[in-house]
């Protein structure tokens, strides 16, 4: 418990104001950040690594209270690990129903590129506009990230870093409606597709990474409306593929277990 000592304003000869910027820096000496961050961050990673190796399947309702006794942790703890989940696409959470491990259909991958075919080349081409060299840097760092993942067969880490590609050309589109809305519509997508692919076994690194250089090259020197075009192909050829991955990943999906999530570690 943190307790906190008053000092006495009222004496004659005390500066008020004097009192209370010694008050206010004692105050921010004694109290030290709480490490509940590093706990939230463990869970979060032992989460992910549980939805990824099918401990938590696919459509699963995640109950907080059930699985925080299980895992020995606050639900307030859970419910945060959660809300970085349902960042990164890999949980949904439907109001009035709950959170479930992310699960979309074929139909689910034609609506959503439905939507992502039209936002995302409009995303671009505003982005095209602002895009700064310390912007395309960062894209062509990001770019080449995924290179020496793919090379590494860290599969995990080269879809991460792809959905990091697309969030910052949303981003500097500098329309936060846009970008609010692609979030909404394609996380959910990002991580279904890492839970089934991230294996590697069906995915095309090689073709994946020069599509990317294909948007990073128009985004550096094409004209708005090239951008806009370029983009709204690969979108394309994008949905096309990851139909075809999704549809692979569920012929080769093997009965997963029934065995609970196992206790994080320390």
């Amino acid at each position: 418990m943190l307790t906190i000592r008053h000092s006495e304003s009222g004496k004659k000869g005390i500066d008020t104001n004097s009192l209370l910027a010694q008050n206010e820096n004692r105050y921010s000496i004694m109290v030290r950040p709480f490490k509940r961050s590093a706990l939230r961050n463990r869970l979060t990673a032992h989460l992910f690594d549980a939805i990824l190796h099918g401990e938590l399947s696919a459509g699963e309702r995640i109950v907080e209270g059930k699985l925080a006794q299980q895992l020995g942790v606050a639900q307030s703890t859970v419910r945060e690990a959660l809300q970085q989940l349902e960042h990164q696409g890999l949980v949904t959470k439907h109001d009035n129903r709950g959170t479930f491990v992310s699960r979309l259909t074929t139909e689910d991958i034609e609506g959503i590129y439905t939507v992502r075919r039209e936002l995302e080349p409009l995303a671009a081409s505003l982005a095209r506009e602002r895009l700064t060299a310390e912007h395309l840097e960062e894209l062509a760092n990001l770019v080449e990230q995924m290179r020496v993942a793919g090379e590494a067969g860290d599969f995990v880490k080269l879809l991460k870093t792809d959905i990091e590609f697309h969030r910052l050309i949303w981003k500097v589109s500098g329309n936060k409606w846009i970008e609010r809305a692609l979030e909404v519509v394609c996380l959910p997508l990002f991580g279904c597709y890492l839970i089934k692919t991230s294996s590697g076994h069906i995915y095309n690194r090689a073709k994946d990474l020069e599509e990317h250089r294909t948007l990073l090259k128009v985004l550096s020197g094409g004209p708005p409306e090239g951008v806009r075009r370029v983009f709204t192909q690969i979108m394309e050829t994008f949905r096309v593929q990851e139909i075809q991955n999704f549809q692979a990943a569920e012929e080769a999906a093997p009965t997963l277990s029934d065995q609970p999530v196992l206790p994080a570690q320390d």
